[in-house]
């Protein structure tokens, strides 16, 4: 698959922006990564979760391919293992109440990652529309936008369930 210059350039400055934004908040102090033990320990097992969540779905994802050949392009079967292994990590994560730091502020870090997740859903959408996301049969990486749309918007629902739930809880 060749890309013009243009598309590379657009993909670099995209990855540099992307880059300076965390950089920023960071900076910001909006995104501060300081757990407890508690957290951390509840981290240290999501992330275990995680690690074998992605090696089981990169294995499935292999397996896959040989007995019924190439369905994906290899980047993306590879981006749809880490968008399950990482919905896995979030998803333990916020059930322990270990995602958010102890100085970052819910609001904030939930407004965020609700613009990346409809970023990445019209973005997700755009190229579907434009017959980006599947050609001759195999699923490109036309997809991968929809992907992180779809793992992010999980991420989300699980955290507003959660926090719903704890509310509830909390009201008893």
């Amino acid at each position: 698959m060749e890309h013009s210059v243009g598309y590379i350039l657009g993909v670099l400055v995209g990855a540099a922006a992307g880059l300076g934004v965390v950089a920023l908040l960071f900076k910001l102090k909006v995104m501060d990564l300081t757990f407890d033990e508690r957290q951390e320990r509840a981290r240290g097992q999501a992330y275990k979760y995680g690690f074998w969540t992605m090696t089981a779905c990169l294995f499935l994802y292999g397996f896959s391919d040989q007995i019924f050949g190439r369905w994906c392009d290899v980047l993306t079967g590879v981006m749809l293992c880490v968008a399950v292994a990482l919905m896995v990590f979030a998803s333990v994560c916020i059930v322990k109440d270990a995602y958010l730091s102890l100085k970052e502020k819910p609001r904030t870090i939930m407004t965020l990652l609700t613009v990346i997740t409809l970023l990445n859903l019209s973005i997700g959408a755009m190229n579907l529309k434009s017959d980006r996301v599947v050609k001759d049969g195999v699923l490109t990486y036309g997809a991968v936008n929809g992907i992180c749309g779809v793992m992010m918007l999980t991420i989300l629902v699980v955290y507003l369930v959660n926090y719903l739930l704890a509310k509830r809880e909390a009201g008893e």
